[in-house]
């Protein structure tokens, strides 16, 4: 609310991926990835990198019957591709059975990117 009383809503800026510069918004990429008749849920998260401030990573939960492969894989590349900007294309696509969720039923994005810092930490340690 500003000073006169005025209401503004506003997207999550904590949602918000940073990537070479440009803003990425997660809930705009999962609409584009749920839309897509293999998707059943989607959810996109930015990864630290030390070149581009953050990577954009998607976590995919498919409809039943869809495989899991390579395959399949190219086929969301290529159909985001057709839909997004090439600054906000993941850099990698991962498969899930399931994704965790929050108490009120929504994607728990946190959890995610708790898991792939945790992997960036590990990642690290062993080199």
């Amino acid at each position: 609310m500003d000073p006169d009383g005025f209401v503004y809503f506003r997207q999550r800026l904590k949602r918000m991926i940073v990537t070479s510069g440009y803003n990425v918004y997660p809930s705009q990429m999962e609409n584009i990835f749920d839309a897509h008749e293999l998707v059943q849920m989607s959810c996109v998260i930015g990864v630290p990198d030390p070149l581009k401030m953050q990577k954009v990573k998607a976590f995919i939960m498919l409809k039943p019957g869809v495989p899991a492969n390579q395959e399949t894989k190219d086929v969301l590349m290529a159909y985001i591709r057709k839909n997004v900007a090439k600054y906000a294309l993941p850099y990698d696509i991962e498969f899930r059975a399931e994704l965790p969720k929050t108490l009120v039923g929504k994607v728990a994005y946190r959890v995610l990117e708790e898991e792939e810092l945790k992997k960036l930490s590990e990642t690290a340690q062993e080199q």
